[in-house]
C-alpha cells in the first residue's frame, strides 16, 4: 500500500509488541493478562517550525526556536516526535516495507488551522502571549503507531506503542495491582539483601515514629521476625 504522505521505517514489528506489554504491566505489579486486538495506526501529523520572543518591558530579551509535532486529527501536541526525529536517524518513506495490515486516518485539520493552535498551545505552554509565537513552515506526516488492547482483572485497557521507538503512552490508565503480604515481603528482603536497602528502611522507619535510629532499628527487626514467622510458620 501505498502512502500519500512519507512515513518513518516502522522500527517496532509486531514481534517485539508482546515483551514490551509485559513489562509495562510488570511496572504495575500485573503478572497475568490477555492480549485482546492489535491494530497498527498510521495517524496523520504536521510538523512545524517555530519562534518564540521573550520581552520585558516591550524590549525583546531572549528567544528560542524549535519544532512543533501537532496531530492532523484532533489537534493535540505531540512532544516526543521533534525529539525522536532530532535525535534518531530516520528514514522517510511513502510505501511501507512490511506487510501488516494497517489503518490510515484522515486528516481533519488544515495545516492553517493546525498552525494556529499549535501558535496557541506553544504559548500556553511558554506563558507568553501567541503574537511571541511564529509558528512557520509545515508538513504532513504519517506517524506509525502500534493500539494494543489489553485485559486484567480491573477492566479492558488501551496502550498506544510507538511504532517508531517503541514509547508507551496511556500506561498510566492502567491501575496498579495491590501487593500481597507474601509479595512485599519477599520485595524487602531482595533490599536487604544489601546495606543500602537496610538504610534505606531505618530512615523510612525513624522518620515515621519520629524516633532515633537505633530505636528504628530495634522496631523494624522485630516487624521483619514477624513477617517471617507468619510466611514460614
Amino acid at each position: 500500500m501505498k502512502l500519500a504522505y512519507p512515513s518513518p521505517v516502522l522500527g517496532i514489528g509486531v514481534d517485539h509488541l508482546s515483551k514490551i506489554v509485559a513489562d509495562t504491566l510488570r511496572s504495575k505489579h500485573w503478572h497475568h493478562f490477555k492480549e485482546g486486538t492489535v491494530k497498527l495506526v498510521y495517524e496523520p501529523v504536521y510538523l512545524f517550525t517555530y519562534d518564540v520572543f521573550f520581552e520585558e518591558n516591550n524590549t525583546v530579551v531572549g528567544e528560542t526556536s524549535g519544532k512543533v509535532a501537532i496531530s492532523a486529527v484532533d489537534g493535540h501536541l505531540i512532544e516526543h516526535i521533534p525529539y525522536v526525529m532530532d535525535e534518531m536517524p530516520i528514514e522517510f518513506t511513502k510505501e511501507p516495507k512490511h506487510s501488516y495490515q494497517m489503518e490510515v486516518k484522515d486528516v481533519s485539520l488544515s495545516k492553517e488551522e493546525a498552525k494556529e493552535l499549535a501558535q496557541i498551545k506553544l504559548a500556553s505552554t511558554l506563558k507568553v502571549p501567541k503574537n511571541a509565537v511564529k509558528v512557520v513552515g509545515g508538513s504532513l506526516l504519517l506517524w506509525p503507531v502500534w493500539k494494543v488492547w489489553v485485559e486484567v482483572r480491573e477492566g479492558s485497557y488501551r496502550i498506544d506503542i510507538d511504532g517508531v521507538t517503541g514509547m508507551v503512552f496511556g500506561a498510566e490508565k492502567v491501575p496498579e495491582r495491590e501487593l500481597g503480604w507474601y509479595e512485599i515481603t519477599q520485595n524487602v528482603l531482595t533490599e536487604l539483601r544489601k546495606p543500602s536497602g537496610w538504610i534505606k528502611y531505618m530512615d523510612k522507619l525513624a522518620d515515621t515514629l519520629n524516633v532515633p535510629r537505633w530505636i528504628a532499628y530495634l522496631v523494624f527487626l522485630l516487624l521483619l521476625l514477624y513477617l517471617l514467622t507468619l510466611i514460614f510458620f
